[in-house]
C-alpha cells in the first residue's frame, strides 16, 4: 500500500483499529481524518525490519495483527533482541520525545505483520491542539509500559528455568491465540528468538523447552508452541520464584 493513497477498506481498518484503542476514541471526525490522511496500512513480511527509530521522520506504528521483535540498537550499532510486541501496541511515540544519545530501537516482522504507520509529528500536533487528547494517550502509554516492565522482569529475573516459565507465561497472556475451548493457547514464537529475547544458548533453551513439553505443559511445533496447562506453568513460575 502506498503512502499517498488510501482504499477505503484501509481507512476503515485504520479507524477502527485506532478507535478501539483508549487513546483514540474520543478523537474528533476532523482530528481522525486529518491522521488518516497521512496514515497508512503496512503488511509486512516475516524477517522484514518495518520501523526503525534511526530512520527520519519519525513514525509511530500500532500494531494491529502479527508479532513484531523489537531489537535495541545503540549509538556504536550494536545490535541485540529486548522483546516480543503484539497486537494492540503501538510504538515509536517517544522517538520525538526523548534523547538523541539514547539506544534506539528498530522493529522486524517476527510474523506476518498489519500495522498502522502514523507521522509522529503529527500525532504530536493534533494532540497539542487539544491538551484533554493527551491525558488518554498518557494513560494508555503508561498501561503498556507497565505491561512491558513486567515482561523484562519475566525476561531477566532469576534461573533459566524460571525465565523461560515466566517469558512464555506472559507472552501467551498477552499475544496468544486461544485455539478451542480446552485446547489451549497458542503463541508464535521461535525457540531461536525465544534464545535471543533471554540472551541465553538456544541448546540451553530447548532443554527448558523440553521439560515442559515432557510434563504436559507445552505443546511444541515449527516457530510456535502451545501452552496446553496454563495452571501448571503459573504453579511452575511460582515455586520457582518462592
Amino acid at each position: 500500500m502506498s503512502k499517498g493513497r488510501h482504499s477505503i477498506a484501509d481507512l476503515k481498518v485504520m479507524d477502527a483499529a485506532l478507535r478501539g484503542k483508549s487513546a483514540f476514541s474520543s478523537w474528533s471526525s476532523a482530528a481522525m481524518s486529518k491522521l488518516l490522511a497521512h496514515s497508512y496500512v503496512g503488511r509486512h513480511s516475516r524477517g522484514n525490519v518495518f520501523s526503525s527509530e534511526l530512520q527520519a521522520p519519525a513514525q509511530t506504528f500500532l500494531i494491529i495483527s502479527g508479532e513484531a521483535l523489537a531489537a535495541c540498537v545503540f549509538p556504536q550499532r550494536e545490535r541485540f533482541a529486548v522483546m516480543l510486541l503484539g497486537p494492540g501496541v503501538m510504538m515509536g511515540i517517544a522517538q520525538a520525545l526523548g534523547s538523541p544519545n539514547r539506544a534506539a530501537y528498530d522493529f522486524s516482522a517476527h510474523s506476518e505483520v498489519v500495522a498502522i504507520h502514523m507521522p509522529t509529528l503529527l500525532l504530536l500536533e493534533i494532540l497539542d491542539a487539544d491538551p484533554l487528547l493527551w491525558k488518554e494517550m498518557m494513560l494508555m502509554t503508561v498501561r503498556q509500559h507497565a505491561d512491558h516492565v513486567g515482561m523484562l522482569r519475566s525476561q531477566i529475573e532469576g534461573a533459566l528455568q524460571r525465565r523461560v516459565a515466566s517469558t512464555i507465561e506472559r507472552l501467551a497472556a498477552l499475544y496468544g491465540n486461544r485455539i478451542a475451548e480446552g485446547g489451549g493457547v497458542r503463541l508464535q514464537l521461535s525457540q531461536s528468538n525465544l534464545a535471543e529475547i533471554l540472551q541465553a544458548n538456544r541448546q540451553a533453551i530447548h532443554k527448558e523447552l523440553k521439560a515442559l513439553a515432557n510434563a504436559g505443559v507445552i505443546g511444541l511445533e515449527y516457530n510456535a508452541l502451545t501452552v496446553l496447562d496454563q495452571d501448571a506453568l503459573k504453579r511452575m513460575v511460582d515455586r520457582a520464584t518462592a
